[in-house]
């Protein structure tokens, strides 16, 4: 029961109150009996259910105030994370460096957390781990000792499983009780760092067995204070990549200055204003102009030396996504005119970040004076070319020019087929003609034959009065070298035919031609101050020799030669008795 001095308590006082009168209501009872008996027991049974709900009344009010006590030590302690929060908040935001950053969020957690020890460690953008680590009351290398294999463990599974991990019997619930045990742990915790949906580092604080007792690391102190880091860390790195982006490009702008001065080039660079930024030493050359004259004015005053420059300035501003490469002429102050290369295309400014236009300026005018110069010599080369491919067979020609020092004496053995051609009868026409008209004979007559043999790939080797000789297979023989040389020595009499049938043509002609395929030696033979190309063989005497037994317009080939071609074209077969061959030879009449 309350005592009815118990003036701290409304409930107690009431109490005693009803006590005092329920034993004076009783004692009169007892002492005195009285007529209404039933009416005093009623009163008294009232006072006794106020005295119970009194009693209850006390009971809620002992529970009320025990909840309202634990409310307000909760609401304390709810206050006292808030302000640490903010402070860690205010704290960690204003420092930007990340390894200074590291350590304060990690010393600040433990202190917030009431742990004893704590470590931080966040991994590189790239997805490797470790990238940087800070710890809080904890010695070097404490992650690669044995007894650090219970931190590992936990903040491998945050990295792996994206979690918290905590535990307030951290001996009960380890995979490794006897590393836990050598730590001393008896609670521990630790949460992720996320940014953008991605783990990119683990908060870990822990406490140990004491004999104050046990204090754990709150999870949901950690949780938030990992927030805050992570958005720390991610402007801490935004800061970083803007400081290094910043320093980049002041020393881009720098190394641009420098390469703008030293490239051969010359370089001008326009705002969006048509307005001259850069000038470099190289156009300074090119336009015979200072950098201090030309920049801060309009591109109009190159026009002056370039005319038409702006309208082409203009131009690639119309379309700007592409490079535009120009050849214009101009003038030079001193060096009267000139040829330039001008290149346009878009370039970001580094300073405001608008698009301005720079223009290559290459001199052209030494290289095109050294190309028409070239141009000219290759011509007249070209033309003394021509001109000894009359005289000389083209392969000699090419290995003049190439390397003059190239021809030397020597051959070459090697398959061949030969032709000989003749007008029969020429030396008894000859005699009638006078010698003006022998000669145009010759030339009418020769000038299509040769243009037969080169058209097939033959070698003309030489003239030999109105004879001639060629060779298919030399310098580079082929397979069809005899089937060219048939196809050569019909043509030829066609070409013939040509003539005699030509109105002006007041003395016919008639052709005799040899064949014969063979090993020939082909070289140059000669002296070292007179050397020709030609053939030399037993092939060469036969084809002349067959030429020489062959009927005006009439083709003899040897055996060799035919079988080459018999799949290709008929033949007459005969025997003849050849100069230097024992009896008789087999021929080949093949048709014209």
């Amino acid at each position: 029961m309350s005592h009815p001095d118990d003036r701290t308590d409304p409930w107690g006082r009431i109490a005693s109150h009803l006590d005092a009168a329920l034993d004076d209501a009783r004692r009169l009872v007892t002492q005195r009996p009285v007529a209404h008996t039933r009416s005093v027991q009623n009163l008294l049974a009232l006072l006794e259910d106020a005295r119970r709900e009194v009693d209850a009344r006390e009971s809620e009010a002992r529970v009320l105030t025990t909840r309202t006590q634990r409310l307000l030590t909760e609401l304390e302690a709810l206050r006292q994370r808030t302000d640490a929060l903010m402070q860690i908040g205010q704290a960690i935001n204003a420092v930007r460096e990340i390894p200074a950053l590291l350590q304060l969020i990690v010393d600040l957690a433990v202190g917030a957390a009431k742990a004893e020890r704590g470590l931080i460690v966040v991994r590189d953008p790239d997805g490797r781990w470790p990238e940087m680590t800070a710890g809080a009351n904890m010695g070097d290398g404490a992650l690669e000792s044995p007894a650090g294999a219970v931190i590992r463990s936990c903040i491998e599974r945050v990295f792996r499983d994206g979690r918290a991990v905590a535990t307030t019997d951290a001996v009960e619930d380890a995979d490794r009780p006897t590393a836990v045990q050598s730590l001393h742990i008896r609670s521990l915790c630790c949460v992720p760092i996320r940014s953008q949906d991605m783990v990119i580092g683990a908060l870990y604080a822990d406490a140990r067995v004491t004999a104050d007792g046990v204090h754990g690391p709150d999870e949901n102190l950690l949780t938030a204070i990992a927030d805050q880091a992570a958005v720390a860390i991610d402007n801490a790195r935004l800061y970083e990549n803007l400081r290094r982006s910043l320093h980049e490009l002041s020393s881009l702008k720098s190394q641009n200055d420098e390469v703008l001065e030293s490239i051969a080039s010359g370089v001008v660079v326009f705002d969006d204003r048509d307005i001259v930024v850069q000038f470099n030493h190289a156009a300074e050359l090119t336009f015979g102009l200072s950098a201090s004259t030309i920049v801060g004015r309009s591109a109009r005053l190159l026009d002056t030396w370039l005319p038409g420059f702006t309208s082409l300035l203009h131009q690639h501003k119309a379309n700007p996504d592409r490079h535009m490469e120009v050849e214009i002429g101009g003038n030079h102050f001193v060096r009267g005119p000139v040829w330039l290369q001008v290149t346009f295309f878009r370039v970001r400014s580094a300073a405001s970040g608008a698009d301005n236009t720079a223009a290559v300026i290459n001199d052209l005018t030494e290289s095109r004076a050294r190309e028409a110069e070239k141009r000219a010599q290759a011509e007249k080369t070209e033309r003394v070319a021509r001109s000894f491919e009359r005289y000389l067979a083209p392969h000699v020609v090419d290995s003049l020019l190439k390397d003059p020092g190239q021809i030397v004496l020597g051959g070459t053995r090697q398959t061949a087929t030969m032709l000989f051609a003749d007008i029969r009868g020429f030396t008894e026409l000859s005699a009638t003609l006078g010698p003006e008209q022998v000669v145009e004979l010759l030339n009418r007559y020769l000038a299509p034959v040769v243009n037969v043999i080169f058209a097939n790939a033959g070698l003309l080797d030489k003239f030999y009065g109105d004879g001639v000789m060629a060779v298919f297979g030399a310098p580079r023989p082929a397979e069809d070298d005899a089937w060219r040389a048939v196809v050569a020595a019909r043509q030829i009499l066609e070409q013939v035919r040509l003539m005699n049938d030509q109105a002006r043509a007041p003395w016919p002609l008639a052709v005799s031609i040899g064949l014969a395929t063979g090993d020939v030696v082909a070289g140059h033979i000669g002296s070292e101050r007179r050397v020709e190309y030609t053939v030399i063989g037993d092939a060469v005497n036969l084809a002349s020799r067959l030429q020489q037994l062959a009927h005006p317009n009439e083709i003899l080939a040897d055996a060799q030669t035919y079988q080459r071609v018999k799949d290709r074209v008929a033949a007459t077969r005969r025997l003849a008795r050849v100069k230097g061959k024992p009896g008789l030879t087999p021929v080949y009449s093949l048709p014209g």
